[in-house]
């Protein structure tokens, strides 16, 4: 994953950040379960092994990460995170067409990650109750050739249904990481939402 380039957005974008970033999605009140989450989590841990062990070709792999994606992750809270406030300033038509392209682009992304887990082995550490962060679910991959690393989920059922709406790997967070990209891609464009969809429905 394409994380920091300086040790001031490295810090930025470690999962400490969690407790400002999670508490300014657009969630209602929650009253998920440990057990809820912890079975979403084995839902998706066990679908991405079936797709990395798949033998599948690389465009057929990614098109089934964003089926996961789709099911399991609250992606229209995640993608009107991740651009802020240009949001609210969007037209409802711009709105509409920039979901998609940004489930697309996350789901390709981070599924081209995963996708080097092959072989290994994940599994579910512990769960707790993050308060407002919905519930954090801790599990590791061990792969054969690195060491063992930790994955973090925060699910919450704000949506109406569980569903995860971070990612965390190795302590960074995918919300953090995601704002600064997106912010990033939106300045280079001059704040132009139409040239920023259409760049991400070309990733």
């Amino acid at each position: 994953m394409h994380l920091t380039k300086t040790n001031n957005r490295r810090g930025f974008l470690k999962a400490g950040a969690g407790a400002v970033i999670l508490a300014a999605l657009p969630f209602r009140a929650s009253a998920l379960s440990e057990q809820q989450s912890v079975d979403l989590i084995n839902k998706v841990i066990a679908e991405v092994q079936r797709i990395i062990n798949s033998g599948k070709s690389e465009e057929n792999m990614l098109a089934d990460f964003e089926g996961i994606f789709k099911k399991y992750a609250d992606v229209t809270a995640i993608a009107r995170y991740c651009l802020g406030v240009p949001w609210r300033n969007a037209s409802s038509a711009q709105q509409r067409v920039y979901i998609p392209a940004f489930q697309r682009y996350i789901s390709r992304k981070y599924g081209r990650q995963f996708r080097i887990f092959k072989g290994a082995e994940i599994k579910i550490i512990r769960s707790r109750d993050a308060g407002k962060l919905g519930i954090l679910v801790e599990s590791t991959i061990d792969t054969p050739r690195k060491a063992p690393f930790a994955v973090e989920w925060n699910v919450s059922d704000r949506s109406g249904r569980p569903k995860f709406i971070n990612l965390i790997i190795k302590g960074i967070s995918m919300l953090a990481t995601e704002r600064a990209e997106i912010g990033a891609m939106l300045e280079s464009f001059g704040g132009n939402m139409d040239k920023l969809v259409a760049h991400l429905k070309s990733r």
